[in-house]
């Protein structure tokens, strides 16, 4: 198929051989470049439109399927806490790392609201006035669970670290830098201690 589509744009040289120009050849490598998008995004899997939709961060936004259960405060603590305290143990030095980490009790889910606007004019005899009311109602998806724009993390209040390696100044002070910078805190909320 290549050398028809090739024969189609080529041109004979002296030595009667077929050589396509240069735009000849960048047009058909656009041509098998599109070819390649299209069977790629043809043989991709149904399931990996479902894999983008999860989160693996803190904080969440979007709509909320029906196959998702609310999203609770201590779950997202609990797994930042798992996953900083992985991070962690791999800076060079720290040994094994415990993370705690102190916040508010809860999440909180924003959802989603529709504005309906009502407009009512009335004519009396002392003249044209109208009324104007808002209501404001919670947007529902088709099994009737309200549709949620993003859940706000709970607030942290202060982290604890516990490593092996925190005698070294240094290394105490790369992990207190790392915690202030993923979790957006100030160092004062942040304590690294040595680990027993």
């Amino acid at each position: 198929m290549l050398s028809n589509l090739s024969g189609f744009f080529a041109k004979k040289n002296e030595d009667g051989k077929k050589k396509p120009s240069p735009f000849e050849t960048i047009i058909i490598f656009i041509i098998l470049g599109v070819m390649i998008v299209l069977a790629g995004s043809y043989l991709a899997k149904p399931d990996d439109a479902m894999e983008t939709g999860k989160t693996s961060g803190i904080s969440t936004s979007g709509t909320q399927s029906a196959s998702n259960s609310p999203i609770d405060g201590y779950e997202l603590i609990t797994d930042l806490e798992k996953r900083l305290s992985e991070l962690l143990s791999k800076v060079e030095g720290a040994g094994a790392v415990s993370v705690m980490i102190y916040a508010d009790s809860s999440s909180e889910q924003v959802p989603a609201y529709n504005n309906v606007q009502d407009t009512r004019n009335d004519e009396r005899e002392t003249g044209r006035s109208s009324e104007i009311s808002e209501t404001r109602e919670v947007a529902l998806s088709g099994n009737e669970n309200p549709v949620i724009l993003k859940v706000l993390v709970p607030q942290i209040r202060g982290v604890v670290v516990v490593a092996e390696g925190a005698d070294d100044i240094l290394i105490k002070e790369q992990l207190n830098k790392a915690v202030c910078t993923l979790l957006g805190i100030p160092e004062h909320r942040v304590h690294v201690l040595k680990h027993k």
